[in-house]
């Protein structure tokens, strides 16, 4: 069961305007650990009819900032993002988690991955995040 902290911040972010552009939703939320996903849709598809990039890499940013946010009750910014697409996706639903590299008291490192249904990688990423407000 979630403690209320938990499904507060499920709740923001599952409502977050960005999120329900691109059709985000949390699939797991502990703490120091977080999975969303995303069901692929044709508007997501760029020219050559794959996932976009920026697509990708939303979905990589925004399960770092959730896994950071599940540990610490704070506001984070990315500083730095990494990104490596592996392979492209046409179809199907895609899933982020992330883990954290190294916790600083402002600085945060977390790498996070992306992958299909069938567990394939299709893209990773290196974030380093600033934690620029606590909340509590």
């Amino acid at each position: 069961m979630k403690n209320e902290y938990l499904q507060w911040l499920e709740k923001e972010f599952n409502t977050s305007p960005y999120w329900q552009l691109l059709g985000i939703t949390m699939d797991e939320l502990e703490a120091g650990r977080a999975r969303i996903k995303m069901s692929v849709k044709r508007q997501h598809l760029n020219s050559n009819g794959v996932v976009h990039g920026g697509a990708t890499a939303s979905l990589l940013d925004s399960v770092i900032g959730v896994t950071i946010r599940s540990m610490k009750d704070v506001k984070v910014a990315t500083i730095s993002l990494t990104t490596q697409f592996l392979a492209p996706v046409k179809e199907g639903i895609l899933y982020a988690e992330a883990k954290m590299i190294h916790e600083g008291r402002r600085i945060q490192y977390v790498e996070s991955i992306l992958t299909q249904e069938d567990g394939s990688v299709v893209a990773k990423a290196l974030g380093t995040f600033s934690i620029k407000q606590r909340i509590s």
